[in-house]
């Protein structure tokens, strides 16, 4: 069993060295950027163009995010087939965007690692998953829906109406306009500014 240690040291070691912030850059540099991925939908492509054609991020949002945007990155989880992503990474990347903040999108497959570390409140790993690094450390994510929808999603055994609401979130996010996404990324994106 001593002759074991070692081994496993540097399995643990190599492990931990292959998630870390080298394993992330990789990870960053091998995603796609907003209109390779945009060009690449091909599941629920009308809903994500409907989406990116409505995009609209108010001025004081993005001059807020460039103020707050020293050394910081999105690296963002999303699938085309996720009504989620298609509701609100087009204005996630459209507030990058503006705001000169470099932002590269992943698969589930690739992203496993960062759902993993950000899950849900109910423990589900899910897209879309924004996470936010600076300097080169994980600094928070902003994961799958808006509160207000997040509440309705996980009250929905004991809440038959929230059950009939959420059903109809297609009609919430439209209303919305993209603000609460847009309001809850910027939110985390000026919060993180204290954490480098």
């Amino acid at each position: 069993m001593n002759g074991l240690w070692p081994l496993l040291l540097i399995a643990l070691l190599y492990q931990a060295a292959g998630n870390g912030p080298a394993n992330v850059g990789r990870l960053f540099e091998s995603g796609k950027t907003w209109p390779q991925f945009l060009a690449s939908v091909s599941t629920q492509r009308e809903l994500w163009m409907k989406t990116e054609s409505a995009v609209a991020v108010p001025p004081d949002f993005v001059e807020r995010a460039a103020k707050a945007s020293r050394g910081l990155q999105l690296l963002v989880v999303a699938e085309d087939w996720c009504p989620d992503s298609a509701y609100s990474i087009p204005y996630v990347a459209r507030l990058a965007q503006s705001a000169g903040i470099p932002l590269r999108l992943v698969d589930r497959v690739a992203g496993e690692p960062l759902m993993r570390a950000h899950p849900t409140s109910d423990g589900r790993m899910v897209t879309p998953t924004v996470v936010m690094w600076r300097d080169g450390r994980d600094i928070g994510a902003w994961v799958e829906r808006p509160a207000e929808l997040q509440q309705m999603f996980l009250s929905m055994s004991t809440n038959p109406e929230n059950a009939k609401r959420f059903a109809q979130r297609g009609a919430w996010y439209e209303s919305d306009g993209g603000l609460t996404v847009l309001k809850e990324v910027l939110a985390l994106i000026e919060q993180t500014t204290d954490k480098r």
